[in-house]
């Protein structure tokens, strides 16, 4: 089971995290594709999935995953809280717990394999680009396709109103 970190009052992120989670499954499908042809086939054991868990995070270290998260919410603050919002959040969050806790996810959620490609993919060049790019590319991406999910769910909602 994935421990958890302590809770504290949530930030309004605005979807900010529901963003990050498709874009880590962007990600994780344009590492599939590229990588898919190469032949891993490595024992997916407990033992490998955690060693190649860690060589992910070694590749996108749990700091570079906090500072962008940390700059992304900030953007959505008022100018004059931005600077004050990220030194507390550098300052407050356990980088080692996250960390543990993103280990703990990754093994339980990723191959052994999986976490190989992955790995080989965000160690790159070309996946830290795909990487830094992502998030610009979900915010021009994601309003569109969350209206056209929400206006599906208004019309199902319509179609399938109890009559009164």
């Amino acid at each position: 089971m994935i421990p958890r970190l302590p809770t504290r009052p949530r930030v309004p992120t605005r979807g900010i995290l529901s963003l990050g989670v498709l874009a880590l499954g962007v990600l994780t499908l344009a590492a599939g594709l590229l990588l898919g042809p190469v032949a891993l086939a490595m024992p997916d054991t407990p033992a490998n999935r955690r060693a190649e868990a860690e060589r992910y995070e070694r590749a996108v270290p749990v700091s570079r995953v906090l500072e962008a998260s940390i700059t992304q919410v900030a953007v959505l603050l008022p100018p004059e809280h931005r600077a004050g919002f990220a030194e507390k959040a550098r300052r407050e969050i356990d980088q080692d717990a996250l960390r543990a806790v993103m280990l703990t996810a990754l093994s339980e959620t990723f191959t052994a394999d999986e976490l190989a490609a992955m790995t080989a993919f965000f160690g790159s060049e070309v996946g830290r680009s795909v990487s830094a790019k992502m998030t610009r590319y979900m915010h021009q991406v994601m309003p569109l396709v969350l209206g056209e999910v929400q206006a599906a769910a208004t019309r199902y909602a319509q179609e399938h109103a109890a009559p009164r």
